[in-house]
């Protein structure tokens, strides 16, 4: 199967998350990261998730998992260990055509999650269209390796001037022009160094506008 790639924005955007192991707590985690309002369903769950729940930053329901429960989410994690459960929780999904992941479970999925890399904003994603996660993981690590924390605060300030060039500049041709010399330039060598008042000074002078605002 060919997967169309695509990346969701789960900002408030209701999750359920049906299991309270290991594999949940990490969906979890990074769910929350990306904004979403997570409920957890599962009659135990690991320490880490129970202090989410006491601390309010999930809902928990102390149960088993209720078709009602799929009905009313955007996405649908399902990390349980039992095969069964797992297939009728595609199932229902699939009826209220919501989307639905199952660990571990490909075949079963309309949405798989990649292997990811995350700078700041830049989010960088491998699939092997769940052939093979462990082949995925390796490429992440070998990107790892090639994209290390500058390129977040690059992107921070690239953010920023386009912005800013977006609202000042009425040439379209002139804007595309400063941002493809702004990433073609030595910034991201000056921020690897720590040089970050020199990296300002070389956009400025790049950009040519009088007040422009860089922060970080």
């Amino acid at each position: 199967m060919r997967y169309y790639p695509a990346f969701l924005d789960l900002q408030e955007k209701s999750v359920a998350v049906i299991g309270g192991g290991a594999v949940a707590e990490r969906k979890t985690l990074t769910l929350l990261a990306c904004g979403a309002r997570v409920t957890v369903i599962s009659p135990v769950l690991t320490k880490k998730l129970s202090y989410l729940a006491l601390a309010g930053a999930i809902r928990h329901r102390r149960r088993r998992w209720h078709p009602a429960d799929l009905k009313e989410s955007f996405l649908i994690i399902a990390t349980t260990n039992d095969r069964k459960a797992n297939a009728e929780i595609a199932r229902q999904a699939y009826a209220a055509s919501r989307l639905v992941n199952i660990a571990d479970d490909p075949a079963r999925c309309n949405v798989i999650a990649p292997s990811v890399i995350a700078r700041g904003d830049l989010i960088i994603a491998v699939s092997t269209s769940g052939k093979s996660p462990a082949l995925a993981r390796r490429i992440r690590r070998e990107l790892e390796r090639s994209f290390g924390a500058e390129y977040g605060r690059f992107l921070k300030l690239l953010g920023q001037v386009r912005e800013q060039v977006q609202a000042r500049i009425p040439s379209m041709a002139r804007r595309r022009r400063i941002l493809q010399r702004l990433v073609a330039s030595d910034l991201l060598t000056l921020l690897r160094q720590g040089k970050t008042g020199l990296a300002q000074k070389r956009i400025r002078r790049v950009v040519g506008l009088k007040g422009l605002t860089l922060k970080g």
